[in-house]
């Protein structure tokens, strides 16, 4: 059987663990932060390389979408000719 005295040390002792843990946890957690917000940091120093590798896909994507656009009036053009029955294009 445990005295009274047993258990207080013994409480004391596991409440020293827990505040021994509770300071790790927060330590931790303190390291997380710092280490995620370096890479954000590292990424945000990335940004200008990637919006270099991104230029030449966004100059073809501008292509394409006046080409279409292009498509469009011809196609639009053509169909009100037809529509109208003049043959001019």
């Amino acid at each position: 059987m445990t005295t009274l005295k047993e258990y207080k040390v013994h409480r004391k002792e596991l409440k020293a663990q827990i505040k021994e843990v509770k300071a790790t946890l927060k330590r931790l957690e303190k390291e997380l932060e710092e280490e995620r917000q370096d890479m954000q940091h590292e990424e945000v120093d990335h940004l200008d390389e990637y919006f270099d590798q991104a230029e030449p896909h966004l100059v073809d994507v501008k292509k394409l979408g006046v080409s279409a656009i292009d498509d469009f009036k011809k196609s639009v053009s053509k169909l009100m000719n037809s529509i109208t029955g003049s043959h001019k294009e």
